[in-house]
C-alpha cells in the first residue's frame, strides 16, 4: 500500500486550464499514475524521464566537472568557492539546469520521433479522442492534447543543500565555502562542528519553515520556467511534475557525496537478511 493521498479537484481543474485545456475536458480529467494530471481519454500525457536536480548542483559546485565519472559534463562557470554571494551561486545553478534541460529535450525529441514513426499504439489510439478523427497514432500527435512530462527528482535534497549554504555561509557566516567544500571532500571526518550545524541547526525542507520553503519555491520556479510550454514533437508541449521517489536511490548513487549513505543502506540490508530480521537498528547505527 502506498501513502494516503488527498486530491484537490478544483486545483487540478485550474492546473489543466492553465495548460490550455478546455473547461469540459479539464473537468473530465484528474490525477493518475504518479499523480500527474491529464484529460482522461483525450490526452496523451507521456512521462519522458527524470531530471536529477541535486546532481546538477553538485556539478555547479565543481565548475561543471563530474568527479564520479571524471568528465566535464556541465558548463565551466566556476567552483563553489568562486561565488561571492548566494545569488551568484544560484545564477550559476540556473544556467546549469537550463543547459541540461536543453540536452534532455533534444534527446527526448529524437526518441519521440522514433516512437511516432516506428512504434504505433493502436489500442491507445482507439480509446483516445481525436486519434481516429485526425488519422494519427497516439504516439504521433493524434490525441486532442499531447503532453510530454519531465519529472524533477530531489526537491528536498536540493532545497536542503542550498539552505545549508545560504544560511551558514552567506547569511550567518558560520563557516566559509572553502571550509564547507573541504568538509564534504573529507566526508565531514574531522569537521564535526560543520556537520552538526548543517545537519541539526539549518532550516530543512518539509518542516513548514519559510526559510527553506522560499528556497524550494525558487528551485521549483526555475525548473518550471526551464521546461513548461516548450514544444514537443507531437504538436504539444512539455510540462513538469515533481517525483521525489522511484529513481531517487539510483540518482543518489551517482552523486559523490552520497556514497556513504548508499553504503550504510547496503550494509543494513546485508546484515538484516543474514540475521533474518533479528537485529536492533540501534546496534547497527551505534
Amino acid at each position: 500500500m502506498g501513502p494516503t493521498c488527498f486530491y484537490n479537484t478544483d486545483a487540478i481543474i485550474q492546473e489543466q486550464l492553465q495548460a490550455g485545456k478546455d473547461l469540459i475536458d479539464a473537468r473530465g480529467g484528474g490525477a493518475s499514475g504518479c499523480i500527474e494530471t491529464g484529460c482522461f481519454g483525450k490526452e496523451a500525457f507521456i512521462l519522458t524521464g527524470y531530471f536529477n536536480l541535486p546532481k546538477i548542483f553538485e556539478l555547479t559546485l565543481n565548475n561543471g566537472f563530474d568527479e564520479r565519472s571524471g568528465k566535464q559534463l556541465g558548463l565551466e562557470l566556476g567552483y563553489g568557492t568562486d561565488f561571492e554571494t548566494y545569488d551568484a551561486l544560484f545564477e550559476a545553478y540556473q544556467k546549469q539546469v537550463q543547459y541540461f534541460v536543453d540536452i534532455k529535450i533534444k534527446g527526448n525529441n529524437i526518441i519521440e520521433q522514433i516512437y511516432a514513426e516506428t512504434m504505433p499504439s493502436p489500442f491507445m489510439s482507439v480509446i483516445t479522442d481525436d486519434c481516429i478523427k485526425s488519422g494519427k497514432d497516439y504516439n504521433a500527435g493524434g490525441a486532442r492534447y499531447n503532453t510530454s512530462y519531465i519529472q524533477g527528482v530531489g526537491i528536498g535534497t536540493i532545497t536542503d543543500s542550498l539552505a545549508a549554504i545560504k544560511y551558514n555561509v552567506f547569511d550567518n557566516k558560520r563557516f566559509t565555502m572553502e571550509e564547507l567544500m573541504k568538509a564534504m571532500e573529507d566526508n565531514f571526518e574531522g569537521h564535526e562542528m560543520i556537520h552538526h550545524l548543517v545537519k541539526n541547526k539549518t532550516p530543512k525542507y518539509g518542516n513548514d519553515d519559510d526559510y527553506a520553503d522560499v528556497i524550494m519555491r525558487s528551485v521549483f520556479d526555475l525548473y518550471h520556467a526551464s521546461i513548461t510550454n516548450r514544444p514537443n514533437m507531437k504538436g504539444g508541449f512539455y510540462r513538469i511534475n515533481m517525483l521525489p521517489t522511484t529513481c531517487h536511490v539510483y540518482f543518489g548513487s551517482v552523486m559523490k557525496h552520497l556514497l556513504t549513505v548508499a553504503f550504510l543502506v547496503n550494509l543494513y540490508l546485508t546484515v538484516f537478511h543474514q540475521q533474518k530480521g533479528q537485529i536492533v537498528m540501534a546496534q547497527l547505527l551505534s
